[in-house]
């Protein structure tokens, strides 16, 4: 079972049905929410212990206005480490092109992608491949 999952999306209708679909699955402790890099961050730095167990996972979208994901990724990256969590980072997409996928394979951090709108199997598959987290 995760722990925290922040869902950062600039739709909000999508966010709206991935946080439905994650509540409803019952996989996680709590669902948040921000619109774009940006507004992540600040929650991130803002929110005391939002990332408390190494069980977190971010999905991030990777096309957004105001801070898109791979500019969140460095921003994050150059964040108090008291701060950053210890979870796992899935890319968020509707279509995964063969420059995003260059651009990812040299990230680190990112841990996989999964296809928007977000399925209860895409994501367990994609976290069992790339994650020490137990889900089920």
């Amino acid at each position: 079972m995760f722990g925290t999952i922040l869902l950062i999306d600039d739709d909000n209708a999508t966010n709206y049905l991935h946080k439905y679909y994650l509540e409803e699955w019952n996989i996680c402790e709590r669902v948040l929410t921000a619109e774009d890099g940006l507004i992540a961050l600040d929650l991130i730095n803002n929110t005391p212990d939002l990332f408390s167990s190494s069980n977190d996972l971010i999905l991030l979208d990777i096309n957004m206005p105001v801070m898109n994901g791979f500019e969140f990724l460095q921003e994050y990256e150059k964040m108090n480490p008291d701060k950053k969590a210890d979870c796992l980072f899935v890319m968020l997409t509707t279509e995964l092109s063969e420059t995003y996928q260059q651009r990812a394979n040299q990230i680190s951090d990112i841990n996989g992608f999964v296809e928007k709108p977000l399925t209860q199997e895409d994501l367990i598959k994609q976290v069992k491949l790339s994650s020490k987290i137990n889900v089920l």
